[in-house]
């Protein structure tokens, strides 16, 4: 399936913003896939005797090859239009609490494909993965324990205490550690230890480039020793920290 990435998208088509009235529609076959998110209004799509209903802030992917009966109520979405290398036989449909950060990313790149700059294809298609990566994310929250969920918000808030402890935050979190650390892999593909160090490390990144010194950056990003600091920044980026003023630039 598309939004589990393991659809790869081909192509973009092209991005909208469509405006529809009332009115009960049939949609035929397309050789196109589409990714709409619904910015007002609602729809009933009907699918092979399968309803969905479809509310505003929802994202809906519609697989090519698929045709539907629709019923709008006045109606907006911007869609991103592209070609899959497969067919898949399943529209997704999401509804998140929060979307507002994947509507900028429609937004983004409606306004990339409109521009017709130099790039501007890949440009879009680098929003479509984006959307599509906040999709995943969003949707493996929502299936993760409240406990995992608590502990990492501990750690995205706390990672610059130097005392951060993750057997301490899981014990306030309410959760076992070593469930914790098995979790954190499976879904980030890291030990927490890494990541707490990863995010120090751009928020050091960070202050040095805006003129912060080198030992006030490293005690302030939760490195209590600036020489510690000095062997991670090598170690994880493989410049020294003088050199983060400019890293990625």
């Amino acid at each position: 399936m598309l939004c589990k990435g393991d659809n790869p998208v081909l192509r973009i088509i092209g991005v909208e913003n469509i405006k529809w009235d009332v009115g009960d529609f049939k949609v035929e076959a397309r050789e196109y896939s589409a990714l709409a998110f619904r910015t007002s209004g609602n729809a009933t799509l009907v699918i092979d005797g399968k309803k969905y209903f479809v509310n505003t802030n929802d994202i809906l992917y519609l697989p090519q090859n698929m045709s539907y009966n629709v019923q709008y109520t006045d109606s907006q979405i911007i869609v991103i239009h592209f070609i899959t290398q497969y067919d898949d036989k399943e529209i997704e449909l999401f509804s998140f609490e929060n979307s507002e950060q994947i509507y900028k990313l429609f937004l983004q790149a409606l306004i990339t494909w409109n521009s017709k700059e130099q790039g501007f294809a890949l440009h879009t298609m680098s929003f479509l993965y984006r959307i599509l990566a906040e999709i995943l994310e969003k949707e493996t929250k929502i299936n993760l324990p409240s406990h995992f969920l608590k502990a990492i918000s501990m750690i995205n808030t706390g990672y610059k205490n130097s005392d951060l402890s993750v057997n301490t935050l899981c014990a306030k979190a309410g959760i076992c550690a070593t469930t914790f650390r098995q979790l954190f892999k499976k879904h980030y593909q890291k030990t927490p230890t890494e990541y707490i160090t990863l995010l120090r490390l751009e928020y050091a990144r960070n202050l040095i480039s805006s003129g912060s010194t080198i030992e006030n950056a490293s005690l302030l990003s939760g490195f209590n020793d600036p020489k510690y600091f000095a062997r991670v920044v090598k170690k994880y980026l493989n410049c020294t920290p003088r050199e983060l003023k400019t890293y990625g630039k």
